[in-house]
């Protein structure tokens, strides 16, 4: 898994919050940390404090702040919340017509851009997409269509990766009627014709033996020719959420997952959403 290089920008701390010894950031670090460090410790500050020793009760941040952090280039910021990375916001907004994740830490004095990977599952947690947003038409369910837990894929049947992938995903269907894995078709090395074709054929059958052929077998000579608008959609939406390689997993939030991964770690990653 290719991993960028991370980005660390520092903006001028403003009069009167220089974190240095003596100052009110400082000590509000300070307790911070120490309520972090020792979970035995409570430090209560009355009702309008850090009575539960969390930093997110000391620190926020608004949309319009944020916006004045950033560099110049940002058009708007859609949404700002806690990171589970501690000590950090993670601020979603766009710029150009594409979407960015960057994070600001609770000092607001460091954007962090970059990756950020989950070690228990390889999930990139500074990538996450408005699922709303993900087109319905062209898209090829694979297990129980009413299942409550949607797994969203990205893919293209001539990627051997993506091949692995989804036979993982048929496994996990079958052992598991709560999910289902809807499969969009992104045109990496596949053309948009036979893209289009799959679509349009909605059959899990027909994308198998695509997979199974790479995208040569004679058995793809059933499938009829289809206009390129559904593609056009995928095609879209990956390129403004930068969705750049395929496979591409959306789990449910809109966390997004690269790359293939064992059946055994794909219900690790989906326990949650059922659980």
């Amino acid at each position: 898994m290719h991993i960028e290089n991370q980005t660390v920008m520092q903006k001028k701390p403003a009069p009167g919050l220089v974190a240095g010894p003596g100052s009110v950031l400082h000590a509000l670090l300070l307790l911070c940390f120490l309520g972090l460090a020792l979970p035995g410790v409570v430090l209560a500050f009355g009702e309008s404090g850090c009575g539960a020793g969390e930093c997110r009760d000391c620190h926020s941040l608004s949309a319009e702040e944020a916006m004045k952090l950033l560099p110049p280039g940002a058009d708007k910021i859609n949404t700002v919340e806690f990171s589970e990375v501690g000590g950090l916001w993670r601020v979603e907004g766009e710029a150009r017509g594409k979407t960015f994740n960057v994070y600001i830490d609770f000092s607001k004095q460091y954007m962090i851009a970059g990756n950020i990977i989950r070690i228990k599952d390889g999930a990139d947690v500074s990538h996450k997409v408005n699922v709303s947003e993900i087109p319905e038409a062209g898209g090829i369910i694979l297990g129980n269509p009413e299942a409550p837990v949607r797994l969203h894929v990205f893919s293209d049947v001539r990627c051997p990766h993506c091949k692995t992938l989804h036979q993982n995903l048929e496994a996990l269907v079958e052992r598991n009627s709560k999910v289902q894995v809807v499969v969009h078709l992104l045109p990496v090395m596949m053309d948009k014709e036979l893209a289009a074709a799959l679509g349009c054929s909605n059959s899990a059958d027909m994308l198998r033996a695509a997979f199974d052929s790479q995208g040569e077998g004679r058995a793809l000579d059933k499938l009829e020719p289809c206009a390129h608008a559904d593609v056009e959609e995928v095609i879209n939406f990956a390129r403004k959420w930068q969705l750049n390689s395929t496979p591409s997993m959306i789990l449910p939030d809109g966390q997004v997952v690269r790359g293939s991964h064992p059946l055994k770690k794909l219900e690790q990653m989906l326990k949650p959403f059922l659980d």
